[in-house]
């Protein structure tokens, strides 16, 4: 016998409710575990291009460097002596002038 009218009806609902939720929470738990997986894969991959790079990067520098080797040697070439064209322009416009008016040793 009922209580109240209904009340059947109520806890027949709340009970199925009640399942909804706990099937709704397990599903929840599947589905974080997937992403966890995911993610784990994904962290192995990005390790793996990682170490990859870090092997590939300075290797290729050596290989471009071997290649580029003539031009590179005339770059420092060049910069060598616009460095020291550079100080001797500097070292000519420091030097002591001599007034205008004196007249030149002989």
């Amino acid at each position: 016998m009922d209580t109240l009218t209904g009340l059947s009806q109520v806890q027949a609902r709340k009970r199925e409710l009640l399942l909804e939720s706990a099937l709704n929470r397990q599903v929840l738990r599947v589905e974080t575990g997937k992403l966890l997986v995911r993610a784990e894969q994904f962290k192995r991959g990005y390790d793996w291009a990682n170490l990859a790079w870090k092997w590939t990067a300075p290797l290729a520098g050596f290989l471009l460097a071997r290649k580029f080797k003539r031009t590179a040697g005339l770059f420092a070439k060049g910069s060598l002596l616009v460095t020291a064209l550079s100080a001797l322009w500097k070292a000519w416009e420091a030097r002591p002038q001599k007034p205008a008016g004196s007249e030149p040793e002989t």
